[in-house]
Order: C-alpha cells, then structure tokens, then sequence
C-alpha cells in the first residue's frame, strides 16, 4: 500500500468503519457457549510484577497497577520521575522530556498497549505529561530490547498498558487542587464486565493540568564579572486531556479477538511576558508578550486476533491512527534604545498545522518446538504520512500594540513539507531452555524504511528528496535461574535510531544573513546516517519475602556510532561563504553505568505494612569527536536517586507515604548548536512527593498529595568564550485532593 492513500481523511473514515466491521462481524458469529480461555497477563499488585520481572526472558522493570495509583499521580510523567534511570529536561518541576540513562528524549521509545503511538511533532516524541496515569495498569521498563520490539530504542523502551483486568466493579474518581495559583484536577471513570464470550473494559478521563513556572536570566562578562544583561520571563501553561480507552475481547475457545481504540483530544495554552535591560536594570531595551494556543487529537483504531493451536499460536493485527496538532503563536516584541525610549515593535503571527497519519499490519506466531524451544517470528508494514504546514507573517505595530503597516509573509523555507514514509520489519527469536535453570534467547529483526519528502521553498519551488534505510539487529539474552528468587541476566543487543524527518529536509532557511555563527543559515542533511548502537548488560536481581520484595542491580554499556548533534560551518552557497547550522555526525558516543532498585517489606504485623522502595542510577557519558575531542553528553547528570516509604495500616484503612528524588551539582563541558565550546554547571535539585489517605468502605477512598512541596529550582551557568549565563527556573508546588469510590 501507498502512503499516499493516507492523505485524505475520508480513507481514515473508511478504514476505521472496516475495522468496525471486522471486529463486530466476528462478535455476532460466536456461540453463546464459547469456553472460557486463559487470559492475557495482567498485573495488578506489586508482587505480581515481581512476578512478571524475575520470570520474563528479558530484562525489564514492571510497575504494577497498586504502585501506578500509590501517590494519586495526576501523568505518566509523575510516575517516571520516580522510576529507575529517569531523569528529565525541561522547566523545573515539569515532567514532560524524558531522558533514559541521560540520553536527548528521542533516544527513549514510548508504546501503549504494545504498540507505538506518535505524537505531531516533527519528532514523534511522546509526551508524557499529557497521559493521565488513572488509566494505567502497568508500566513496563524494557532496558535493552528483544527482536519482539522495535529496534529505535538505544536509550531504552517503555512500555504503558492501559487497564484491561475484568473486576465486575466500576471506578471513579475526582481531583481538585492547585498548582501555584492554577486549579488543576481531574475526573475518571472505569467499567468492566463480562458479556457472555466478551471481556469489556471501559474507561474515560478528563484532566486539567498546570505549570506555574517562571524564570531569571543574567549575563555576566566572565573576565570582569560585570552585568552585561538580564531577561525575566513567567512562562505558565494551563492544559486539558480527554481521553477514552475502551477495550473489548471476544473469547472463542481458546482463541480471542480484541478491539482497543484510543481517543484522545487536548489543548495547552501557554503566557509569555518577557522583559529585557541591559546592565542598567532599571531601563528595559526589550519587552515581548507571547501567546499559544495548541490543540491536538490522537486517534487510534487497532484490533487483534490471537488464535491457539497444538503447536502453538498466532496473530494478525491491522491499526489505523490519525494525530492532528494546531498550533498558533502571537508575539508583539517591543524594543526601546538605551535611554529606554520607544524605537519600534512588530507582531509576529505563527501557526502550526501537523497531521500525522499511519496505517499498519502484522502477523506472527509462537511455536512451542519441542521441550526446549519457543520460536516467535512475525512481519509488520507500517505505511505513515507526515505533513508540517507553518505560515508566518509580521506586521509593524506602535508603542500601543496597534498595526500601521501591512501583513507581511515571513515563512521560513522548512515551514512546508510532507513525508511518506514505510516501514517493513521481519523479525525471528528462539527462546531455548539450555537446561533446568538456563535459558538463551537469541533473535534478529530486520527493518527497512523508505521516505520520500517532498515541499515548497520559500519561492514556491518544489523540492524533493528520497532515502532507503536498511538495518540487521541482533540481539542474545541470557538468563540464569541461580536459586527459585536469584537470578543473573546479561545481553548484547544492536539498536538503531533513525535521523528525523526534518533533520533529512536539504532545504536552507536563508531568513538571516549567515555572515556569524549566530546567525546562521538554517538545514537539515541528506547525508545523515542512522545512529547504530552496541549495547551490553549484565546484572543480578534478587526476589525475597513472598515475591514482596525485590531487588537488582543492573550495569549497562552502550557504543552509539554516527552520534548526531547539530553543528555550526562555514560553507560556500551560491559562491559566497555563509554559515549553516545543520544536524552533523559528530563521532562515536558511549555511555556506560550502572541501575540499583530495591523494593524492602521493613515491617508486617498486626495490620501494619512498612515497605521502602527507591533506586540509585550512576550516569556516564562522552563523545569522541574528530574535531572536538572528548565532549560531555549534553545535560547528563552523574547520579540520579529516589527514595520512598509506603505505609498501610489494614484495619483501619489508612495510608501514606512520601518519595524524595535528588539530582546532584554536576558540570558538562560540551559544544552547542552553534558550534561553540560550552562549559555548563547545574546546581542540585531536590523535590519532595507525599500522599495520605484513608479507604472508609469500597464506596469512600479520600487522598491527600503533595507534590514538588520543596519549591523546585533549576539553577544552571553556562560559560562560552567571554560570556557567563546565570539562569534559574522557578515551579510552584501541587497541592491536590482526590476522592474515589469503587462499586
């Protein structure tokens, strides 16, 4: 099939009516008296997923639903703070750019259900502040991954499972709080029951988010320590997510068929008002008000049938997803001369429009060979259609905001493109059982992607480019059962990720002049080749206490060939040298390190539960660059750890617990877009999450959270030639009251 065939949205409509129709169609064909079969893994209290972990063939971390709801999360991003490895980018207290074993957000994959889900944006990064974490059953850490999975995941894949468990019981819960001087909240509602041969699940929520944040910046000159500038600016953001997940499951026998869309619609305003002075801070040279409004919508119809058979099972699988984001920027930039008088000002208009559309099959098995071999195997083509659309004008107005000249184009020549993009993938792995405590899991899995992009110069010229990218990744894990709860793991897998869609975009923006560094010219590179990674792992990870307790220690390994970072050079451009900042393979990377998790039961008796829970992770990271040297990883910090305690007292239904995370002071010396040799320090960050509560009867579950109660601060210096940078970002804490009822 061709990507083109996704560019309307009536064949979306088609589409998801056929897979309606499938799934429906198969429903009214089954017998009332349809034998009940086993059921998919679903983990929901702790000690199931320790479980799940020290069983699976590979390595991965499983959060269960009881831990997901402990602190009464409001995002996904909550829990992962939380979470071994994870560290985050970004304003202070916001969870949003997640960053595995330090590595930039798009080394680090998100799935739903098993299944990729994009984001419109132009790099498919998945925010996870956007996913309520209500809706959650478990989350899955997968540290290196297995031909099974998809192989653009050199940091580390994370696998999110919405609810699926069967209770015979309909939740709800409701939220009120604030986030500095922003209400925030929630409301969530979840249904299951068993229908005849039908599993149905029901669940929808509704959030309301906030981030209060506000930041300081002075710039120095580094010799004399004279201030030379400062910039302040509140950047609050207010959001809303509704999202619905229904899942059905139809039993035939011991075969199954499961329908499980996902909808989701949200917004997110945000309020820049931003101030400039020179040294003299009492005259501001620069005043700019921001406004933006986003608005996206994910949309997602798969089913699936699993089907049972003496030798084993299999599956087919057909997804239809369409994501839309609309975006809009007003800014009115005011600028003033040294004496702070009025010079001139401009409003700037921007608005975003992405779609981002795909189609997808599959089919695979798993064939028991023997006693000592499980074979799993499948194929997958995903056919994807990205169109980026960013208009832009500027208009002259006065010292009051009104316009007095006219609506002038400023589009860039990267504001418009389209990408049609497919994606076959083969993949084969043999679980082999070597003897009663031994098992080796080698596998293969071959991915060949094929884009062509296609856009409009600023002229109007149409450009085109094309690429064919292949890639064989091996991986091996090895488990080695030492006692029924001890267990060693190690592994060598081979990853790849992709250049972007716009990083492969040859077009330059020439919007500036080119003449410095920074104001250079502006384009992507059809000579970027993929980043292939070798990564090893090796660990021990040790259950106790009835599968209540746990805890493992994991060391890790990765050598990143062709690491990509954007660059800043001279070259020559119809004739004349010019500047260009485009994104570069800058050398080989490697990052190294080690991942404690521990999950301690202190205390059982007489009702009362006391468990411990936390992590430590060791970070390392450098690029050898042929020009540079050795350079630091960008914003890797050294050590990141947690530290909780959870509490329950049985008969009186009451609860509590708190959870610390700290980033210590660290320094990275590192080159910037702008090819200029950096030296950055952060200061420690320290926040603090609590939560209490009590359960007086299945219908009244009241919870009280904190989080981020230590007001957070991120406090960051950069130096560069003769300039010093100060900036600190300031968030406010989250105070929330939830009130759930089970019946």
């Amino acid at each position: 099939m061709n990507a083109s065939t996704l560019r309307h949205p009536s064949g979306v409509a088609r589409a998801a009516i056929a897979i309606a129709t499938l799934a429906l169609g198969h429903a009214l064909q089954a017998q009332e008296s349809a034998e009940k079969t086993l059921r998919q893994v679903v983990v929901v209290d702790q000690r199931e997923a320790q479980v799940e972990r020290k069983e699976s063939y590979l390595q991965k971390i499983v959060i269960a639903e009881e831990e997901v709801e402990r602190f009464g999360d409001v995002s996904v991003g909550d829990i992962l703070k939380r979470l071994t490895g994870i560290s985050f980018t970004g304003p202070a207290g916001v969870t949003k750019d997640v960053r595995m074993r330090g590595l930039d957000k798009g080394y680090t994959q998100f799935m739903i259900n098993g299944e990729l889900v994009n984001s419109a944006t132009k790099d498919r990064q998945f925010q996870v502040d956007r996913l309520p974490a209500d809706m959650i059953e478990r989350i899955e850490i997968i540290r290196a991954p297995s031909a099974e999975y998809d192989a653009g995941n050199i940091g580390g894949l994370i696998n999110i499972v919405f609810k699926s468990k069967v209770e015979e019981v309909t939740r709800t819960r409701v939220a009120a709080g604030k986030n500095g001087k922003y209400d925030i909240g929630d409301a969530i509602v979840q249904s299951s029951k068993r229908v005849g041969n039908a599993d149905i699940v029901l669940a929808a929520s509704y959030t309301v988010a906030a981030e209060d944040v506000s930041e300081a910046k002075a710039t120095y000159n580094a010799t004399t320590g004279a201030l030379t500038a400062t910039e302040n600016k509140p950047k609050p953001a207010t959001k809303t997510e509704l999202l619905f997940t229904p899942r059905v499951t139809w039993h035939f026998g011991e075969d199954r068929l499961t329908f499980d869309p996902y909808i989701s619609k949200g917004t997110e305003d945000k309020e820049e008002d931003k101030l400039k002075t020179g040294a003299n801070v009492a005259i501001v040279t620069e005043k700019e008000i921001k406004e933006e409004n986003k608005r996206d919508q994910v949309i997602r119809l798969g089913t699936r049938y699993d089907g049972k058979r003496d030798w084993g099972g299999w599956y087919a699988k057909v997804a239809l997803a369409e994501t839309r984001a609309d975006k809009k920027v007003v800014a009115d930039v005011f600028k003033y001369n040294g004496a702070g008088v009025f010079t001139s000002a401009e409003r700037k208009r921007e608005t975003e429009d992405i779609v981002d559309q795909y189609l997808q099959f599959g089919l695979g098995f798993a064939a028991q060979l023997g006693e000592r071999h499980l074979v799993r195997g499948g194929i997958e083509v995903k056919d994807s259609d990205f169109k980026s659309r960013k208009p832009k004008t500027k208009q002259a107005i006065n010292a009051s905001g009104l316009p007095i000249g006219a609506v002038v184009s400023d589009d860039g020549q990267r504001d418009k493109f389209d990408i049609g993009e497919r994606k076959t993938t083969i993949y084969l792995q043999d679980e082999i059982r070597l003897g009663s405590s031994h098992w080796l899991t080698p596998g293969v899995r071959y991915e060949q992607t094929s884009r062509e992009a296609s856009g409009n110069d600023k002229n109007g010229l149409p450009y085109r480019s094309d690429n064919k990218l292949d890639s064989s990744n091996p991986s091996l894990h090895y488990r080695w059962a030492i006692g029924k709860n001890l267990n060693f793991r190690a592994s060598i897998t081979k990853t790849v990720k992709l250049p972007k869609f716009d990083q492969l975009n040859p077009t330059l923006d020439t919007s500036k002049d080119g003449l410095t560094s920074a104001n250079a010219y502006t384009g992507g590179n059809v000579d970027l080749k993929p980043e292939d990674a070798l990564g090893y792992e090796a660990g021990f990870e040790k259950a106790f206490a009835g599968n209540r307790g746990m805890l493992g220690v994991n060391f890790y390994e990765r050598r990143i060939k062709d690491f990509v970072e954007t660059r800043t050079n001279q070259e020559n451009i119809n004739g004349a040298m010019r500047w260009v900042k485009r994104p570069q393979n800058v050398g080989e990377a490697h990052i190294y390190g080690m991942e404690l998790d521990w999950r301690f039961p202190l205390y059982e008796k007489a009702g009362h539960v006391l468990n411990v829970v936390g992590n430590h992770t060791e970070m390392r990271g450098t690029i050898d660059s042929p020009t540079k040297g050795e350079i630091d990883i960008k914003e890797m910090p050294p050590r990141v750890t947690n530290l909780g305690l959870d509490y329950k007292h049985r008969p009186s239904g009451s609860f509590g617990g708190f959870s610390v995370n700290y980033v210590p002071k660290f320094s990275a010396s590192s080159t910037n877009d702008n090819d200029e040799s950096e030296l950055k320090h952060w200061q420690a960050r320290t926040t603090l999450d609590v939560y209490v509560g009590k359960i007086f009867s299945p219908l009244a579950e009241v919870r009280l959270i904190g989080r981020n109660l230590l007001k957070v601060k991120k406090d960051e210096t950069t130096i560069k030639g003769n300039s010093l940078e100060h900036k600190i970002e300031y968030s406010k804490p989250t105070v929330m009251l939830t009130f759930e009822s089970r019946f």
